[in-house]
């Protein structure tokens, strides 16, 4: 779909007749801002359909909300900082969503519990995280770590095995979850 306008119009002037209800007005300023927009969003979230999705609901918001625009700010501006709200907020879901899979992750669970394409990534890049994470920790916390989560022992049989108490086995787990979660967050 091409648009054909008269006059190019600066932006305060596209924003006073959005806000007045233009939608001409609108379709300028949509026809001069999605496709950067849009760019700006892909290189951030390296996914075209979420994306689009975004910058068209970015658009949609800007219409919806027109009466509370102020013609004297950037509208451009605007635009971007809304962007970046929604791709943070995306993240920010994101990690909300590996956070609450941490506890009862192991590598034989992510085929059995994935049932879709977007849960699969979702284990995998989380397990990825988990593996660095792990990685950085010391020797003795990193084993008593993986024991408990991927051989599924309890912290007396870990205990036993390594000839510790099962408050040092305790304390290990909870600094290896302390050390993880700041590694994800």
């Amino acid at each position: 779909m091409k648009f054909t306008f008269s006059k190019p119009q600066s932006d305060n002037e596209l924003i006073s007749a959005i806000i007045r209800g233009d939608v001409n007005a609108y379709e300028q300023l949509f026809v001069r801002y999605y496709p950067t927009l849009l760019h700006f969003i892909r290189g951030m979230l390296k996914d075209d359909h979420m994306s689009e999705d975004i910058a068209q609901n970015i658009f949609m918001k800007l219409w919806i909300h027109r009466e509370k625009l102020d013609s004297s700010q950037s509208v451009k501006n605007y635009l971007f900082v809304l962007a970046k709200h929604e791709i943070y907020n995306i993240f920010k879901a994101k990690r909300t969503t590996m956070l609450s899979l941490l506890p009862q992750l192991s590598d034989r669970d992510i085929a059995d519990r994935a049932s879709s394409v977007e849960e699969q990534y979702n284990y995998v890049e989380l397990n990825a995280l988990l593996m660095q994470g792990i990685s950085k920790m010391p020797p003795q916390r990193q084993l008593i770590f993986r024991m408990s989560r991927y051989e599924h022992l309890s912290n007396r049989e870990i205990a036993e095995r390594l000839g510790l108490s099962v408050r040092t086995v305790d304390k290990h787990i909870e600094l290896a979850l302390k050390d993880l979660y700041s590694t994800l967050c």
